[in-house]
């Protein structure tokens, strides 16, 4: 009996040490995933910046009257 019980305990701990890793990994992979969006949404700025930079320079060149 007190096998089985010593065990069930040994496999408790295992599988309480297993939850513990997957949740770091789970937390790993959701702060990767969190900066891979957070570099696409940079790089969408900056390409909306030089746009924006873009289309001022475009204007300015049409002349004073339409600016």
């Amino acid at each position: 009996m007190y096998a089985m019980e010593q065990l069930a305990s040994e496999r408790t701990r295992s599988n309480l040490e297993m939850a513990g890793r997957l949740r770091h990994s789970r937390k790993q992979c959701a702060l990767r995933r969190a900066r891979r969006m957070e570099l696409k949404a940079e790089r969408r700025m900056i390409r909306a910046w030089r746009r924006a930079a873009e289309v001022r320079t475009r204007i300015e060149s049409l002349g004073p009257g339409l600016a």
